[in-house]
C-alpha cells in the first residue's frame, strides 16, 4: 500500500474512534485527544491511559491498553477494517474495554 493511502486510512480510523468515544462519554469520564496520528484516551478516575497511533514503518496501527496490553492492527482490504491477528476489529476491541466507563 502506498504510504499516502496508509496515512489517509489511519487518519480516518483514528479520527472516527475519537469522535465516537467523545459522543458516548456524556458524563465526561474520559479525556480524549487526537492529534497527528496519535489518539490518547485517559480514564480520569484512574489515570489509566490508552495510546493508539499509526506505525508507518510496518503500516499498522499500534494499540496500547492498560487492560489488555499492546496489540497491532493491519488494514484488511477485503473487509475495509483494521484487524489484529485474532481477527478482532480495532473499534470492537477498544469499545469492549472502555464501555464500562460510560
Amino acid at each position: 500500500m502506498l504510504e499516502k493511502d496508509f496515512l489517509k486510512l489511519c487518519e480516518t480510523e483514528l479520527f472516527k474512534l475519537s469522535e465516537h468515544i467523545e459522543m458516548l462519554d456524556k458524563n465526561f469520564k474520559l479525556d480524549v485527544e487526537y492529534s497527528d496520528g496519535i489518539l490518547e484516551i485517559v480514564v480520569l478516575a484512574t489515570k489509566q491511559t490508552y495510546i493508539i497511533n499509526r506505525n508507518s514503518g510496518n503500516q499498522k496501527i499500534w494499540y496500547s491498553s492498560p487492560i489488555s496490553g499492546a496489540d497491532y492492527f493491519s488494514f484488511d482490504e477485503k473487509t475495509a477494517s483494521w484487524v489484529n491477528v485474532k481477527g478482532e476489529e480495532i473499534s470492537q476491541k477498544l469499545f469492549s474495554e472502555i464501555k464500562k466507563f460510560f
